[in-house]
This record gives structure tokens, sequence and C-alpha cells, in this order.
């Protein structure tokens, strides 16, 4: 059965999207509001402008929220970055493990490629539309290739070596499997932790107490030299970093259900 003509007596023509063309993403309205109301504290040039779009597309603000990170040093920014991003980081480090044969924990990959990111904002550079997106995958990459090296040696597989070569550190095969177990529950714990911290330094603590504890722990500042870039004398100072360090705990022993000492 032949097509409709159309109204100038041709037939109508339909226009077939192709197979491989790809609409950007958009982000929700939930995502949309807090990235405005990040943009209204900021101030930020290009976020200001991503946020205005309609509608807004994901992977601009994932470089809007970048760059502000990257001029301003904006927690919120990086924790709404972070929450859109680890779904995507995920799938990226799992296939790029498949390919490469890496038996590295994906948890482990995702913490190091976040940190690089939060640790490094300077090597960011917005001005292509997909920045954020090639420059964090190159990290996650990176750390792929950093973990897998490392069980390296002298380019054998450490796998190969263990076939080979006798532990003399491993009793027995039973205590070799409780000790891999161990070591898994660990990762797994220090994943926990390393998140309820996370959770409690962007939810907890006021702006100043953030800074205090990023100039102390991150930047290995000492005190002194960290009280003048706060411009509070040495004894408040140290008052901050002590109750900031409190809030934290008692919001992980808070989720973690367990009783102060």
């Amino acid at each position: 059965m032949g097509r409709a003509p159309s109204a100038e007596g041709r037939p109508a023509v339909r226009v077939a999207r192709k197979p491989n063309a790809r609409t950007p993403d958009h982000v929700s309205a939930d995502v949309l509001a807090r990235a405005r109301a990040i943009a209204l504290e900021t101030r930020h040039p290009l976020l200001v402008e991503t946020v205005r779009a309609e509608p807004c597309e994901l992977q601009s603000l994932n470089n809007a929220l970048m760059d502000a990170f990257r001029e301003l040093g904006s927690v919120e920014a990086y924790s709404l970055l972070f929450e859109l991003n680890v779904r995507p980081f995920s799938l990226v480090a799992a296939r790029i493990m498949r390919m490469t044969g890496s038996r590295a924990d994906p948890h482990d990959v995702l913490q190091e490629a976040f940190l690089a990111i939060y640790r490094y904002p300077s090597r960011f550079r917005a001005e292509k539309p997909n920045a954020f997106r090639n420059w964090s995958y190159s990290i996650i990459r990176n750390t792929v290739y950093r973990q897998l090296s490392s069980s390296m040696k002298d380019g054998i597989p450490a796998e190969m070596l263990a076939d080979v070569l006798e532990d003399e550190n491993t009793a027995s095969p039973a205590q070799a499997t409780e000790d891999a177990e161990s070591a898994a529950r660990c990762r797994r714990v220090y994943g926990i932790l390393l998140s309820l911290y996370t959770h409690a330094y962007l939810n907890e603590l006021k702006p100043r107490d953030r800074l205090a504890l990023e100039l102390v722990e991150v930047q290995g500042l000492g005190y002194r030299e960290a009280t003048e870039v706060l411009g509070i004398k040495l004894e408040n100072f140290k008052m901050v970093v002590c109750r900031a360090r409190k809030k934290i705990f008692q919001s992980m022993v808070r989720v973690l259900g367990t009783q102060q000492p």
C-alpha cells in the first residue's frame, strides 16, 4: 500500500533518525533546582549561563560544576558533581577493567578517581563541550592502569608468580584464604567509613569548618599557617578543627548505630 500524498501531491517523506545518533542527556528538575541554587550562591558565569538553558544538558552542567569547583572551591558543586557521576564512572571503570583484565576493586578505582578530581581541579579546562567527560574518563583509565601495573613484577603478572613461588608468609591454604577474606572486609569497611566521612563533611559542617579541615588534613598546612588563611586566632582555629572533627565523628556514630566510648 502506497503512502498518502501530501497537500502538494507529493508522497509524504518520513525522516528517520540515524541508528547511532545520540541525543544529549538532560538533567532532572530536582538536579536543575540544586544547580541553580549553587549558581545563585557562587555567581560563577559559566554555571549561571548553563542553568538558564532549557533543557539543561548533563555534560554542560558537569563542565560548569567542575569549573565552579576549580575556580571557587565550591564543595556544593563538587558534591552534586559526585552524585551525578557515580554511576557513569562505575560503568566506565568496569568496562576498562574488563578490557585490561584488571582485578582491582571497582570501589577503590572510583574513590581514587574522585579523590584525584578533588585534589587536582586546576588541571581541568572547560573549553570543549565534553571536557569533563574526557578528562574524568582519562583519570579513571589511568587509575586502572596504575593499579594494574602495581600488581605486576618485571612485566610478569603477580598471579603467575603466585603459581610458581612459595609464599613463605602463608602457613597453609586455609590461612591464605582467611587472610584474603580479611583484606576484602577491610577494604569494604574502609569504603563505608570514607563514604560516611564524606557525607558528614559535606552535609554537617559549615563552610568555614570544611575549609579548616581541608587546610590541615588535605593541604597539610600547620595550624599557624592555616590560621593566616582563615584570619582567626590560633586558639579559635583549634576549636574550629576540634568541633568539626567531633561533628563528623558523631554523624558517623549515628549512622553506624555504635556507642561512643
